[in-house]
């Protein structure tokens, strides 16, 4: 943190994530040394925001026939930003135009399961998985290309 002058009453935190709770110190420094830190302040949570980080490392899981396995991983919960925190998978068979939607409402999923009796053994799929919450869609991850399973 940015050091603060002896004479000043306050001071502003910036960059904190949204939707975190943090405590705060204060340690008097001068010529002598360092002091002890004070007792940390009152919990404080920061204001929910629209998510900003999309889940990484999306991919392809086997699965069984007429399958499409979408798999990433979730979003800690320092970046979900607020509550009703989900995800929104979209895909499509590659080269076609029109995303499908699915939401996913737990935070803490890692996968979804897309099933489709007319979806021939290794079809391949742009895939892509976004994020929201309560306050709004936030990003989509890079498309990758998945194939259905054999």
């Amino acid at each position: 943190p940015d050091v603060i002058s002896g004479d000043m009453e306050s001071a502003m935190a910036v960059e904190l994530n949204p939707w975190v709770e943090y405590e705060f110190r204060v340690v008097a420094t001068n010529k002598i040394g360092t002091g002890d830190p004070s007792a940390p302040s009152r919990v404080i949570r920061t204001n929910e925001a629209v998510p900003k980080t999309p889940p990484a490392n999306v991919s392809g899981r086997s699965g069984r026939r007429h399958e499409l396995v979408i798999a990433w991983e979730p979003v800690s919960e320092e970046f979900q930003s607020g509550e009703g925190f989900g995800y929104i998978v979209a895909f499509r068979p590659n080269g076609t135009r029109g995303w499908k939607e699915k939401m996913v409402t737990s935070s803490d999923a890692s996968k979804f399961i897309y099933r489709d009796e007319s979806v021939p053994p290794l079809t391949p799929f742009e895939v892509k998985v976004g994020v929201y919450n309560n306050k709004g869609d936030g990003p989509f991850s890079p498309i990758v290309v998945i194939c259905s399973a054999e």
